[in-house]
Formats: structure tokens, C-alpha cells, sequence
């Protein structure tokens, strides 16, 4: 079997899409499509369905799918391991965090563990919790810091920081002026939150059904500085991390209202492939963020 054509196939069936894969490969779209004919024409099989733009796995393309998954990963373990001969002079590292935890705890995490070992690089992607936690699975990332534990079987999982969502609006809004408020006073109001699969919006979503209140919810947004900007306007209020709306916070341009009848406590976790190769780069970045949960965020 040629490993060059059964990746091109893993990828365009991950896609769902051959312009997709062809970009991920930095190949031509012909290219891409000739490679997976090939493959086909080789068992004589039909591994993908073209209907239209979509493409999707036939029968004989889900147990290909199935062995592919297997045989890459152990390729790229394979890859680890041979680098990790050479101990920590070099490596490479990808790290998937979500967009909090990206803009506002890593960059400190990374300081201190290129200081440490300045020649291993590091592959750094965002997206919300869902997505991350997904591309975890699918060996996409070698490390992935989500804001839930997704309680799978498949996959290590430690908690290294906590953070609070806090309610903020503007000056002017009519509830800036409460020293707090409570869950029920959220009926009614005009909310602006994250999209969903993101982690926030995952625990509001959760309250609000568990507390039976609805706000009127007139933006989603996977953009805090869109949503920051919008109630600074007076637009409505939002519910976000504490750590997020820290400047603006100081800065007075927004208010900050507690929860008098909660605290709504925002979760950190470390999260890799059981079946992952610990390389020792990945072991040293663990370690590094350990050190961190253990000693605490610079605030």
C-alpha cells in the first residue's frame, strides 16, 4: 500500500472535500483526486462517494478510514520516537488551546519553556473546546488545553487552572449601578454570548436550562473583542471570563456585576491521546505546565 496515497485519502475523507485536503497537503486539486483514483484503482474499490461538492466515505472507505487513522498515528509515533533519540536539542510540538486559554495563560507557559529549551519548536492553533477536543481524538494535535473535561476514555485528562465568568456591562447600562445580582435577574435581558461548542457557552447554556431563565440572547460571537466592543457600545450584556475582561475592567469601560447566588467557575484542562507517544519535548511541556497550575498564573 503507498502511505503517500492512503494520507492523501485520510485527509480528503477528514475534509470532506478534495479542494480542502489539497490545500492542507499544499497540493493541486488534480493532484489530489488522481491520487485517490489511484488508490481505488489499485483494490478495484470506490472509497469515496462524490455527490456534488460533498464527498463521503462509501462502506469500503470507512474500514480503510479506520486502518488509516491507525497506521498514520503510529507513523507519526514512529517519527517521535526517532526524534526523541536526540533527546531535547530538537522537536516539534503541536498545541491546540482554546482561544482564552491562548491569548491569556499560554504566552507566559511558552516564555518559560523556550527559555528552557529554546531548539524545540512549537505549533501553537485555537478554536473553541469542541473543536480541539475532536482534533485530540483524531491525533491532529499532540496536546490540547480545553475548558471541559470531556470524559472520554480515550484521553488524559488534567485540570491546571480555574478562571470565573463574570457578568460585564457598560457604565451607562441600567444594571451597572447594582452591587450584584442574581441568576433570575438575567430573565429577559438582552445577552450577548460565545457561539456554541465553546466552553462559556456550554456552562450558560447549562444554567440557564437548569435554572429555567431566558435572557433574549441577540448575538453569538467566537470573537470576546467583538462582544467586548458591542457592550462597551451599550449593547446588551455579556458573560465572559474574568481574565478576558481584565484590562477593560480597569480601565472602566466596562462594570463588572457579581452573581449574588453564584459563582460560575470556568475550568482548564490538559488533555492528550492515551495512545500518544510521550516524546520527551511533550513530557517537558507537561511538566513545565504542571509547574504552572502548581504555582500559579502571573496575574
Amino acid at each position: 500500500m503507498n502511505l503517500h496515497q492512503l494520507k492523501v485519502f485520510y485527509e480528503v475523507a477528514q475534509a470532506k472535500s478534495f479542494s480542502a485536503a489539497a490545500a492542507r497537503l499544499s497540493l493541486t486539486q488534480p493532484a489530489v483526486t488522481w491520487q485517490v483514483r489511484s488508490l481505488e484503482d489499485s483494490y478495484d474499490l470506490q472509497f469515496l462517494d462524490r455527490i456534488g461538492k460533498k464527498v463521503l466515505l462509501t462502506e469500503e472507505g470507512k474500514v480503510l478510514f479506520d486502518y488509516a487513522d491507525r497506521i498514520l498515528n503510529l507513523t507519526r509515533q514512529a517519527e517521535d520516537a526517532l526524534t526523541d533519540l536526540k533527546g531535547l536539542s530538537q522537536g516539534n510540538l503541536r498545541i491546540a488551546s482554546t482561544f482564552t486559554f491562548g491569548d491569556f495563560y499560554l504566552p507566559p507557559l511558552l516564555e518559560v519553556f523556550h527559555r528552557k529549551y529554546p531548539k524545540i519548536t512549537v505549533q501553537v492553533s485555537t478554536g473553541n473546546s469542541s473543536q480541539i477536543i475532536e482534533n485530540t481524538l483524531l491525533h491532529k494535535n499532540d496536546l490540547a488545553i480545553a475548558a471541559f473535561d470531556p470524559r472520554d476514555e480515550k484521553l488524559a485528562v488534567r485540570e491546571i487552572t480555574t478562571d470565573l465568568l463574570v457578568a460585564v456591562v457598560s457604565p451607562d447600562h441600567p444594571l451597572a449601578k447594582k452591587k450584584s445580582i442574581s441568576l433570575k435577574d438575567l430573565n429577559g435581558q438582552l445577552l450577548i454570548l460565545r457561539e456554541k461548542g465553546s466552553s462559556p457557552r456550554k456552562i450558560i447554556d447549562e444554567i440557564l436550562a437548569r435554572e429555567r431563565i431566558a435572557p433574549q440572547i441577540i448575538m453569538e460571537s467566537a470573537s470576546t473583542s467583538a462582544i467586548k466592543k458591542m457592550v462597551e457600545s451599550g449593547i446588551g450584556m455579556a458573560i465572559l471570563s474574568q481574565q478576558v475582561v481584565k484590562k477593560e475592567l480597569q480601565a472602566k469601560s466596562l462594570k463588572k456585576i457579581p452573581f449574588g447566588d453564584a459563582e460560575i467557575v470556568y475550568r482548564f484542562y490538559l488533555i492528550y491521546h492515551k495512545d500518544k507517544y510521550l516524546s520527551r519535548a511533550l513530557r517537558a511541556f507537561i511538566d513545565v505546565a504542571i509547574g504552572f497550575s502548581q504555582k500559579g498564573w502571573p496575574k
